[in-house]
């Protein structure tokens, strides 16, 4: 005897969400363009008042517009914030009991075989893009609240130029977290901390690009695993085996 299966019909506001969400990913909807007013997406869908605003709560929440309220307001899109994903990643890494070890394991697995690519494939633009970056990082390497990111970006170029989309927004996430802990990092290092950022831009982040450019796969892929060995060291030093939450809502 057959058993009961329910289907469970999908709420309006949903499937208005989700068909909102669909036109903003094909790009019919762009970056900073409004969408249409309350009343003529309650035409567009065929649907009320109510399940329009719900709609548009849902598509809020997931940081793809930006909602104004009263008059001369409405919708925006926004482009999605890494951000955004970074903290949800950061929180989920926490209910799993996830170590800072753990978390700097994850970046010797994504970036070396980033490297390993962009090394192999040297895209036209990336030595210039690479310098330029580097040229970045070492005007700021005397201010220590700056510099982390600007250390951050040059392991983001490195990824983003390899190529490899998905690799590129999981290494983006993963730089978004890392970049908190090596603010704390440098912010407990006070005076040492300017000779460190040093040696990290002339030692490791320079050399790395003249292999990329002499093709020495093999070198750079193994100078950026040092590279990324030492910085958990010094991070794992001065912060200890905590969660990784504690890189986005408390002081170490």
């Amino acid at each position: 005897m057959l058993q009961s299966q329910p289907v469970r019909i999908p709420k309006a506001s949903v499937v208005v969400a989700e068909r909102i969400r669909r036109g903003i990913v094909r790009g019919d909807f762009q970056p900073d363009q409004a969408l249409p007013n309350e009343t003529e997406l309650m035409a567009l869908y065929e649907v009320s008042r109510p399940v329009v605003r719900e709609a548009l709560r849902i598509i809020e929440s997931e940081s793809l517009i930006k909602v104004k309220r009263g008059a001369g307001g409405g919708a925006r899109v926004r482009r999605p914030d890494i951000a955004v994903a970074a903290r949800h990643t950061a929180l989920l890494l926490q209910l799993e009991g996830t170590t800072l070890e753990d978390l700097f394991e994850a970046r010797a697995l994504i970036e070396p075989a980033a490297v390993r690519r962009l090394a192999t494939l040297r895209p036209k633009d990336a030595i210039e893009r690479l310098r330029q970056c580097h040229r970045d990082e070492l005007a700021v390497i005397e201010d220590l609240e700056t510099y982390p990111l600007a250390a951050a970006q040059f392991h983001e170029q490195v990824i983003e130029l390899a190529g490899n989309k998905t690799m590129a927004i999981l290494g983006r996430l993963l730089l978004e977290i890392v970049e908190t802990l090596n603010r704390t990092t440098f912010a407990r290092l006070d005076g040492r901390g300017a000779k460190i950022a040093r040696d990290a831009a002339e030692c490791w982040h320079a050399p790395l690009i003249d292999m990329i450019e002499a093709g020495d796969v093999d070198g750079a892929v193994a100078h950026w695993e040092r590279h990324l060995q030492e910085a958990a060291k010094l991070g794992l030093k001065q912060l200890g085996h905590t969660t990784v939450v504690d890189l986005l809502g408390r002081d170490f």
